[in-house]
Formats: C-alpha cells, structure tokens, sequence
C-alpha cells in the first residue's frame, strides 16, 4: 500500500510488477469502471502524489548545508560530504564555494580558507582534518580537567571512616552514657 511519502513512480513500477504476475478475477474489474487500463491508473497516481517525488540533487543544494554555531567541524565536514556524496554529477568548483560559504565565519578554517585560496576539494578537506584534529585535542585535555574538578568536589567514600567521632565533647567523658543511673 502506497502511503504518499516515498517516489511514486518507483511505486507504480513495483505496482505493476505484482499485477502482471496475478491474474485478478473478472468481478473485481467491474467493480471498478471508473479505470479503464493500468495507464490511466497511474497517470492519476502520479497526479496525487506528485509533489512525494524524489528530486535529483543538484551542485546548488550543497548552499543549504549550514554549519551551526556550536557544531564541531568534524559533524560539519560529515554532513557535507554526505550530501556531495549523494549529487550524481556534482560540480566541483561549486562544492569547493559552497564548503567554505556556508561555514560559520568565527571559525579558524574559514579564516584560513579566505587568506589563502584552494582550488580543490581535497586541499580543502586536507585542512579542514588539520583543524579538526586540533579541536578534538584542545577538547581532549579540557573535558579530561572537568572530570577532575567534578571528581574533586565529589567526597571519597573512604574520608568518612577517617573522620574524628562527630559526637560533641560534653558526652565524651561520660562511659555511662545511655544507662539508666539515679
């Protein structure tokens, strides 16, 4: 059963695939007299659910991929690649552009990438692995410090068996304590 989301062309195809292999009985074809052949059945399939067609990317749709503010440029270069991956003939020069575009221009590489021009794809990504390889070791040490701060603030377990008696110093010279005395 088509439920309008996927390409209905690809529906029609498996569709017909499964009709032509089953004979249907004669009772069933009168039941519908609105549809005369298969053809007309899906060209109005077609018409519903046009709008569900998987368009072919193109080169310029590499322009809506934004790096967000707080994204680590390893996800950044990931999405990307996913989506270049995915334009059957991708226009180079136009992956190169948009790569650099669309990156958040606080950044070091897109910095790096306006000083000092890259024709190809690959320059690009060399640089870009540079940078990414230099914030996960600047992340490294400053997630390792967190944890150390928040293992310090934590009690050891052991520090209460260490600890001097908590009672107060009036009961201490009292052995009898909890006796019954007159």
């Amino acid at each position: 059963m088509y439920d309008g989301t996927g390409d209905p062309d690809g529906h029609i195809a498996q569709y017909k695939q499964r009709m032509l292999s089953v004979a249907l009985p004669r009772e069933s074809h009168e039941a519908t007299m609105s549809i005369s052949s298969f053809a007309t059945l899906s060209d109005k399939c077609v018409e519903q659910f046009t709008s569900s067609r998987n368009l072919e990317k193109t080169s310029d749709s590499l322009y809506e991929i934004l790096q967000h503010r707080a994204e680590p440029l390893r996800s950044y270069i990931a999405r990307f690649n996913q989506e270049k991956v995915a334009i059957p003939e991708c226009n180079f020069p136009t992956a190169v552009s948009a790569f650099k575009r669309c990156m958040h221009p606080d950044g070091d590489l897109y910095n790096e990438l306006t000083k000092y021009q890259c024709k190809a794809m690959e320059d690009i990504l060399s640089r870009a692995w540079t940078h990414v390889k230099w914030e996960e070791d600047v992340a490294s040490p400053a997630k390792a410090h967190r944890k150390q701060d928040q293992k310090a603030m934590k009690p050891d377990r052991n520090d209460r068996y260490e600890r001097p008696s908590q009672r107060s110093i009036r009961d201490s010279g009292n052995r009898n304590w909890g006796r019954y005395q007159n």
